[in-house]
């Protein structure tokens, strides 16, 4: 409770220099004024004494005063904003047109539709922060989100006061069937043939046979003793000894930028999501953009749906630079194991043999894996 009683009545920071230290506290304490948070540095005092106390001629002459504080203060500070009278004119007039806007759109998806597509149509359409009412069609924005939106059974849109809430229903799409025609499993790529399992149909392969892709391995169509030529969908595994390769390159020069040292900067303020007042414009292959946005509130405590978004331009050229075999061999390795994942996220690995080369102006990685997979496809 003092401490908000400090703060709108008003506060002075001070200080006593050590030879004014005891005069200072002398006095204070002789005729009653409030101080606090009284500590002592350096053979100095600091304190703090009301504001109603500054127009103590004998106290000033004791110590002098390093900060005011407290509510007049702060408000003064805001006022010289002047992003706060923008901010302040802007919140009036959302105030008074609070029924006719929608501030804030909604989505509440059932399923894993894709929510951001959903919004970039909606968005199309009109139908976001700042967008007045009399303006949507709801019917006309709901029919788009259907025909753009291949993941949605079902949408609805709905408007109660300044908010816009879309619900949505995904789409089930289930996977073709598979080709029925289809009744034999062949091999997916050149192997050796380690062990197969035959499920449905019956097996042309045998183990230790070398196969090239495309050969039938196991068949759904066979003649059987009793009922002549029988035909079903082939079911099965073909383990096989395969070599898989592949090769990674990295370029012995990189593009570096090199700063100038010269910028220019641009502010713009955008109300809602509407900016007012278009981007600079600017060379890509010459200047760097940055962009930040710093959101305007009253009293930094309420966020009004304003902001100033300041641009920053850095020019630079760009120069070519040789980079090591240490640089070149670390950017080989991250796409080395990318890729060797992949090739044998399905296999069992036998053994892997790497080459390193330099070929024109290129770093180059060679890489040769043998492994067991299955290749009845």
């Amino acid at each position: 409770m003092l401490k908000i009683i400090e703060y709108f009545t008003g506060t002075a920071k001070m200080y006593a220099a050590p030879e004014n230290k005891n005069k200072a506290l002398s006095y204070m304490q002789k005729n009653g004024v409030f101080f606090a948070y009284l500590h002592e540095k350096d053979g100095g005092a600091y304190f703090t004494v009301l504001k109603k106390s500054l127009g103590d001629e004998t106290l000033l002459q004791y110590a002098s005063v390093l900060e005011i504080g407290g509510f007049v203060c702060d408000l003064k500070k805001s006022f010289r904003r002047p992003g706060l009278y923008i901010g302040a004119v802007t919140f009036i007039i959302a105030l008074i047109l609070s029924d006719s806007i929608v501030w804030d759109v909604r989505y509440s998806p059932t399923g894993n539709e894709n929510v951001e597509r959903i919004a970039a149509v909606i968005n199309d359409c009109g139908l976001k922060s700042g967008a007045f009412k009399s303006g949507i069609d709801k019917d006309e924005i709901e029919n788009l989100v259907m025909l753009k939106c291949p993941d949605v059974s079902y949408v609805n849109i709905n408007v109660t006061g300044s908010v816009a809430t879309v619900t949505t229903d995904e789409r089930l799409i289930y996977d073709k069937p598979e080709d029925k025609g289809k009744t034999d499993l062949c091999a997916s790529e050149d192997g050796y043939i380690i062990r197969y399992e035959t499920y449905a149909g019956q097996s042309v392969c045998e183990k230790g046979q070398t196969v090239k892709q495309g050969d039938v391995l196991i068949t759904g169509s066979y003649e059987t003793f009793h009922h002549g030529t029988v035909t079903v969908k082939a079911k099965g595994r073909v383990y096989a000894l395969v070599k898989r390769s592949f090769l990674c390159e990295c370029k012995d020069t990189v593009d570096e930028k090199v700063y100038t040292g010269e910028k220019f900067v641009k502010r713009a303020l955008s109300v809602f999501s509407y900016q007012l007042g278009g981007g600079a414009e600017y060379d890509p292959e010459k200047y760097e953009k940055t962009t930040e946005s710093q959101t305007v509130s009253v009293f930094n405590v309420v966020d009004l749906p304003l902001k100033i978004n300041t641009q920053t331009f850095r020019e630079y050229s760009t120069v070519k630079r040789k980079i090591s075999e240490a640089e070149a061999e670390k950017i080989l390795r991250q796409t080395y194991e990318k890729q060797y994942k992949d090739i044998t996220k399905d296999a069992e690995v036998q053994s892997t043999e790497t080459k390193k080369y330099y070929k024109d102006g290129k770093y180059c990685l060679y890489c040769e894996v043998y492994m067991i997979c299955n290749i009845a496809k």
